[in-house]
């Protein structure tokens, strides 16, 4: 396997319980073979606001895969991967396998950061692994258990096989956002 899978940190939060999750995936990923590359938002030179380099933007498009990794912030996404979202065109993302790593609080909070990641992939024309690894944060607090690393293999290994099956093919009908040329 030789594929290109590029995961973004989506949080603006000092590296923690979901960075744990993304390493572990990351790490899954290159055991078999993956070519990975994080990206993360950085902080401008006031150190007040973040955004996302320009460099993050080629490597999402130039990837085969993706694995989005958000924390729950007030039901939703946090603005800061929604930015990202914004500034890509829709060629980044169309007929690419995306798969969603999500910590939250509670269970019930799943439901707010997987709607909103899926009605924006639809937009590109992106693939949605159609299960999200969705963990709460304070079953983390020890490290990773094992059925939660089970979870993580399990949407790393979906995403790249639907990568590798693809072979680089894209999907119809294209998405509207194509059609109308955004």
């Amino acid at each position: 396997m030789n594929l290109k899978l590029v995961t973004i940190y989506g949080s603006p939060t000092p590296p923690g319980r979901l960075a744990s999750v993304l390493t572990a995936a990351e790490e899954y990923a290159a055991g078999i073979g993956a070519h990975v590359q994080r990206i993360v938002p950085v902080k401008d030179e006031s150190g007040r606001f973040f955004f996302w380099k320009e460099e993050s933007l080629r490597l999402i498009e130039e990837a085969d895969a993706i694995l989005i990794a958000s924390p729950v912030f007030r039901g939703s996404i946090p603005a800061i991967l929604k930015e990202l979202l914004d500034l890509l065109p829709v060629r980044a993302l169309r007929s690419k396998p995306v798969g969603l790593f999500a910590v939250g609080n509670v269970a019930e909070h799943y439901l707010g950061v997987e709607r909103h990641v899926t009605d924006i992939l639809t937009w590109f024309g992106a693939l949605y692994v159609p299960a999200t690894c969705y963990l709460t944060a304070p079953f983390l607090n020890d490290g990773i258990p094992a059925t939660s690393m089970d979870q993580i293999v399990q949407l790393v290994d979906s995403t790249l096989i639907l990568s590798q099956s693809l072979g680089g093919k894209k999907l119809g009908p294209p998405p509207l956002a194509e059609v109308h040329g955004r």
